[in-house]
C-alpha cells in the first residue's frame, strides 16, 4: 500500500500485514504521525486522508515521540519510495463545501449573464452609433433646408426691391432727369412700397435731383453705391443704421440710362429691412438653435442678440463664417463657441455677396439620444436583476442536489455505507447519482468479503 505524508508530501510503501485494526508510524522526515488501518485506509491526525476520508485519532492528539507498531503484530515496515516507483496520482486541497457551493453558483450567474447581457451591449452599441448617426444626418439635413428657406426669402425679397427699382429706372419721366417729373414718379413708388422711406435720383455730378420726401436735395458724391454706379455697375447696396430710424436699413442703387446718351445717373431707394431681418431672428429651434444674417462686409443684418444689429457688429471670426470665407461654400461644421460649448452649425453663401448661418448647441442637438440612453441603463439595470434571480435559481436546482451527493459520499468515506441517496434527476446529476450508490454497493459488498476473511481465520 502506498502512504502518503500529509505534512512534507513524502511517500512511502508498506510491507506485510496487520492483524489488528490499526497501527501507527511517525514520517521520517517531518515527524507527522500517521495511522494505518488493516482496511487499507491511512489516516493523518489533521482530519484529512489519503484516501478521501477524515478521522482522527482515539485521543485527538497526535505524539510527538516514536511512535511502534501495535505490539504482536508481524512486521509491517514502511520505506520511502524510489522516485520511479512513485504514483502519479494527485493530493488535492481540502475544499470549503461553501466556498464550492458560491463558487458554481457564481459561475452559472456569470455564465447567464454573459450569455443574456453581452448581445444587449453589442446591439446597444451599434444601435446607439446607428442613433446617433441618423440624429447628425437628420440634424444637418434640417439646418441645410432651413438655411436654404431663410436665404430665398431674403434673397427674393431683395430681387423684387431690385426689379422695382429697375423698371422705374427705365421710365420716361425719371429718365428726363427732371425734378418736376421724377417726383411723382417717387412719391408713387414710396406709396407703394412703405418699407422704402426714401426714393430719390443722383445726377452725374453727385448732385441729388429729385426726392419723395420733399427735403433739400443734397450731395451724394461721396457715397460708395454712386461711385459704383457710376463705374459701372447695373447694381449694388449698402447696409447701414438708419440715422431717424435707428434699424437696420439697405440702400439699392440702380442706373439711370437714356437710349441715346447712355448712363445718365442713379436711382436709389433707403429701405427698412424690419420684416426680413424679424424672419431670420425670430427663427428658433429649440433652447439653443437660432440664425443669423450678414452683409458682404460680415457685418450683422439680423441676429437675435439686438445689439450686435445696432452696432452693425462684424462676425468675420466666426468659425460659420470663417469657414464660409474660406472656402465659399455651404457647409455644416461642428466648433466650440466662446463659452466651450460643443456647436453644431450651417452655413450658405446668399445673394448679393451675404451669408446666412444656423447653429444649435450639440447637446441639445443629441438630447433625444440622451433619454434613449437612460432607458437602455434602465433596461440593462432590469435585465441583470432579472436574469441574477433566474441564475440563482438555476445554479440552486444544479448545487443542491451536488451537494447532497457530497454529504453522501462524505458520510461513506467516514464509514457510513447505509447513507440514502435519493437523486432521482433525469439528466448528467442523476447519472452521477446512480454511480455513486453503484460504488456504495460495491464497498458494502467489499466489507462483507473482509469480514467473512475475518472471521474464517
Amino acid at each position: 500500500m502506498i502512504l502518503i505524508c500529509e505534512e512534507c508530501g513524502k511517500k512511502y510503501q508498506t510491507r506485510g500485514s496487520l492483524k489488528k485494526d490499526k497501527a501507527k508510524f511517525k514520517c521520517r522526515s517531518c515527524g507527522h504521525v500517521i495511522t494505518i488501518f488493516k482496511s487499507g485506509i491511512a489516516w493523518d491526525n489533521k482530519a484529512e486522508a489519503i484516501g478521501s476520508t477524515v478521522q482522527l485519532e482515539e485521543d485527538g492528539q497526535a505524539s510527538e515521540k516514536e511512535i511502534p507498531m501495535s505490539p504482536g503484530e508481524p512486521t509491517a515496515t514502511t520505506e520511502p519510495m524510489d522516485e520511479e516507483k512513485k504514483p502519479k496520482s494527485r493530493v488535492h486541497e481540502s475544499l470549503d463545501a461553501s466556498k464550492v457551493r458560491f463558487g458554481l453558483s457564481a459561475k452559472v450567474i456569470t455564465v447567464m449573464l454573459l450569455v443574456s447581457l453581452v448581445p444587449l451591449l453589442l446591439f446597444w452599441v451599434i444601435s446607439y452609433k446607428q442613433i446617433g448617426d441618423q440624429i447628425r444626418n437628420d440634424t444637418e439635413r434640417v439646418m441645410a433646408v432651413t438655411a436654404q428657406g431663410l436665404g430665398d426669402q431674403v434673397d427674393e425679397w431683395i430681387d423684387k426691391n431690385v426689379l422695382v427699382l429697375k423698371a422705374m429706372a427705365n421710365t420716361q419721366d425719371i429718365i428726363s432727369m427732371q425734378q418736376a417729373q421724377q417726383e411723382p414718379i417717387l412719391k408713387s413708388i414710396q406709396k407703394e412700397y412703405p418699407w422704402m422711406y426714401l426714393v430719390f435720383t443722383v445726377g452725374m455730378d453727385g448732385m441729388n435731383r429729385a426726392r419723395d420726401d420733399g427735403k433739400p436735395l443734397k450731395d451724394y458724391s461721396d457715397r460708395q453705391y454712386y461711385k459704383d454706379i457710376i463705374s459701372g455697375k447695373d447694381m449694388t447696396w449698402q447696409t447701414l443704421i438708419g440715422k431717424t430710424s435707428k434699424k437696420p436699413a439697405l440702400v439699392l442703387a440702380v442706373p439711370i440710362v437714356h437710349g441715346e446718351r447712355g448712363l445718365v445717373g442713379v436711382m436709389a431707394a433707403a429701405m427698412n429691412i424690419d420684416e426680413i431681418s424679424r424672419r431670420v431672428a425670430n427663427w428658433k429651434e429649440g433652447e439653443t438653435g437660432f440664425a443669423f444674417l450678414v452683409d458682404e462686409k460680415r457685418k450683422v443684418v439680423a441676429h437675435q442678440i439686438g445689439t450686435f444689429v445696432l452696432e452693425q457688429k462684424n462676425l468675420n471670426s466666426h468659425p460659420l463664417i470663417a469657414h464660409y470665407e474660406t472656402t465659399k461654400k455651404d457647409a455644416t461644421i461642428q466648433f466650440e463657441d466662446m463659452n466651450g460649448n460643443a456647436i453644431i452649425g450651417h452655413v450658405k453663401g446668399i445673394k448679393y455677396g451675404w451669408a446666412l448661418a444656423i447653429q444649435q448647441n450639440v447637446k441639445e442637438v443629441f438630447s433625444p439620444l440622451q433619454k434613449v440612453q437612460r432607458f437602455a441603463w434602465m433596461l440593462l439595470g432590469i435585465t441583470v436583476v432579472f436574469v441574477t434571480l433566474i441564475a440563482l435559481i438555476s445554479a440552486r436546482a444544479v448545487v443542491t442536489p451536488i451537494m447532497k451527493l457530497t454529504d453522501a459520499a462524505e458520510r461513506m468515506s467516514l464509514g457510513d455505507l447505509n447513507v440514502d441517496i435519493d437523486i432521482n434527476s433525469k439528466d448528467e446529476v442523476g447519472l452521477l447519482a446512480q454511480a455513486i450508490s453503484r460504488m456504495q454497493t460495491s464497498l458494502r459488498m467489499a466489507v462483507e468479503r473482509l469480514r467473512g476473511r475475518q472471521s474464517g481465520k
